[in-house]
C-alpha cells in the first residue's frame, strides 16, 4: 500500500481530527463563571475515541477536541455548545 501523507492511507484516510473553537464572552468574569462550571465535565469526560483541552484566556474560553473520527468531534462539540448554552441561560437568572 502506498502512503498518501503523514495522516492519509489509502485504506484510512483519517488518523485524526484536531479542531480549535473559541467561545468569546461578554466579559471576563462571565467567562470564568462558564469555564469553571464546564472545568469539571472536561477533566472527567474520559473516552478511546476523544480528548478535550480547555483554556481561560481573558473573557475566552478556547476548546482543543483531539477525535479518533468525525462521530466523536461531533459528539464532543455538541456536548460543549450545549454545556455553555445551559451556563449562560443559568447566569441570566
Amino acid at each position: 500500500m502506498n502512503k498518501l501523507c503523514d495522516n492519509m492511507t489509502a485504506g484510512n484516510i483519517l488518523n485524526s481530527i484536531e479542531t480549535v473553537f473559541n467561545i468569546e464572552m461578554d466579559n471576563a468574569d462571565e467567562a470564568e463563571i462558564v469555564y469553571n462550571s464546564i472545568s469539571p465535565e472536561v477533566s472527567f469526560a474520559r473516552n478511546d475515541r476523544s480528548k478535550t483541552e480547555i483554556e481561560l484566556e481573558g473573557k475566552n474560553i478556547v476548546f482543543k477536541i483531539y477525535s479518533k473520527d468525525i462521530v466523536s468531534l461531533r459528539a464532543s462539540i455538541n456536548s460543549y455548545v450545549r454545556w455553555i448554552k445551559l451556563s449562560t441561560e443559568i447566569l441570566k437568572i
